[in-house]
């Protein structure tokens, strides 16, 4: 529980400020890999409230964190004590002006891509089954055969917690590079301008299409996973390493390391975020001993 929790009449103030307070919310109910313990939810319907909700947040001494689509997302299972902020989607506000689109960060990926395809505007079709929100997949520089999505960004409007101001940040303030970006923890993003090339669109379509194949035969798409668990060290593929040490299939409570890719872990049996955490633990041991290589995190892990 939230120190803001403990706050008389928290609901009312809340939805004064345009959002919706949900107590104790399970957060496995929001996170791909279906794991992660209980926090305090604050569902921020009004988005141009959002610099005076946090301001509050700030004067209450009330820590927060921003949770997007939470494909990317481990969630340990003891839960969170800092307030937990979700923004709200706006499945209409995608925006044209010739090769120059503007999207909300909220917005789920796919749908953003498929909009842009329909107004003949390639350039992102490896990013098509990529799940997730636009601001996850800036956050992490998101990525998948041979696309980047920070290499089509021109602008973010993003609310700088540092600050506490909405800024408007060009391509040259932004840093992207393989799954990161210079974007602080607390910046919330509110959108981005991207600059697509002009495709026709059934040559974009036949792209998604190959791409989706692949990830089909690739990928544990049907199971809960949040992604690649590691990072690729250069040089070098995780998923390969870890097959190569006949990984593949190992359990440990209800985690198991896919048969499909050995770089996800899925949630094949009711795992806890701990089964996860051991397994982690294991390809790293494994890794480290056999190629001398020390595993970075892809899938972003929320502690206390």
């Amino acid at each position: 529980m939230s120190s803001l929790a403990q706050q008389p009449g928290i609901a009312e103030q809340m939805a004064a400020l345009g959002s919706a307070w949900l107590p104790t919310e399970p957060l496995s109910r929001h996170t791909s890999l279906g794991v992660g313990g209980p926090a305090d939810l604050v569902r921020v319907r009004d988005l141009r409230r959002l610099a005076e909700l946090i301001a509050d947040l700030r004067r209450r001494g009330v820590n927060w964190r921003l949770l997007g689509g939470g494909t990317n997302l481990l969630v340990v299972d003891e839960g969170l004590e800092d307030v937990v902020l979700h923004l709200r989607r706006e499945p209409d506000g995608v925006r044209f002006d010739g090769p120059r689109v503007e999207v909300p960060a909220a917005a789920n990926l796919g749908t953003a891509v498929m909009e842009c395809a329909k107004r003949n505007l390639g350039g992102m079709e490896g990013l098509i089954g990529v799940p997730g929100t636009v601001g996850g997949a800036l956050h992490m520089n998101a990525g998948a055969y041979g696309t980047q999505i920070g290499d089509v960004v021109r602008a973010v409007t993003v609310y700088r917690g540092s600050a506490g101001r909405v800024e408007v940040l060009r391509t040259e303030d932004v840093r992207f590079e393989y799954r990161h970006s210079s974007f602080a923890a607390n910046d919330i993003l509110l959108s981005v301008s991207l600059e697509l090339p002009e495709r026709p669109y059934e040559e974009i379509l036949e792209r998604i299409k190959q791409c989706n194949q692949k990830r089909r035969v690739s990928q544990p798409i049907k199971e809960k996973s949040a992604g690649c668990i590691f990072k690729n060290p250069p040089g070098h593929s995780t998923g390969r390493m870890i097959d190569e040490l006949g990984l593949k299939g190992a359990r440990l409570g209800g985690a198991v390391i896919s048969e499909r890719h050995a770089n996800f872990i899925v949630n094949r049996y009711g795992a806890t975020a701990a089964d996860i955490f051991r397994l982690m633990d294991l390809i790293r041991e494994k890794v480290l001993k056999a190629y001398g290589l020390e595993l970075e995190e892809e899938v972003i892990v929320w502690r206390n």
